[in-house]
Formats: structure tokens, C-alpha cells, sequence
């Protein structure tokens, strides 16, 4: 999941990073199925900028994941 230590804009940024890449996307072909711009969407993997709901709605749907899995791949391990 990433180091714990980092913080969700982070977490979230490389979770969307991992999903892009599974896919052999590029940021362009993935802010293009979002509806983002391309800049925007570096600066979100890079946790430059924190996207809104709706745009994390966006990218889970550009992604073909549900919202609630791209969020939940944002999670802080539980420690024991």
C-alpha cells in the first residue's frame, strides 16, 4: 500500500499512479478519459494538488474501479 508514514494526497496520488500503469496508460490518455487536464493530473500523482470528490469520482470511473476502492487504497495501515 506505500509507506504509512505518508500522507493520504500521497497515498492517493500513487494509488492512482499503480492503477494508470496496470492499465499502460500515460497521464494524457488517463486525463483525457477524466476529463482532467494533463498537468492537473501529474499534479495529483505527485500529490502537488488534492483532487475533490468528484474528480476522484472521475478517475475510479476513467479507471473502471469503484469509488469506494481507489479511496480505500488511500487508508492508513492499522496498527496492531
Amino acid at each position: 500500500m506505500g509507506d504509512p508514514r505518508a500522507g493520504v494526497g500521497e497515498r492517493f496520488g500513487h494509488a492512482v499512479r499503480q492503477l494508470r500503469e496496470a492499465r499502460g496508460w500515460s497521464q494524457e490518455r488517463l486525463a483525457n478519459c477524466a476529463e482532467l487536464n494533463r498537468s492537473y493530473m501529474g499534479e495529483i500523482e505527485r500529490a502537488a494538488a488534492m483532487p475533490s470528490l468528484a474528480t476522484a469520482a472521475k478517475l475510479a470511473r476513467a479507471l473502471d474501479v469503484p469509488l469506494s476502492h481507489l479511496i480505500s487504497r488511500c487508508e492508513s495501515p492499522v496498527a496492531d
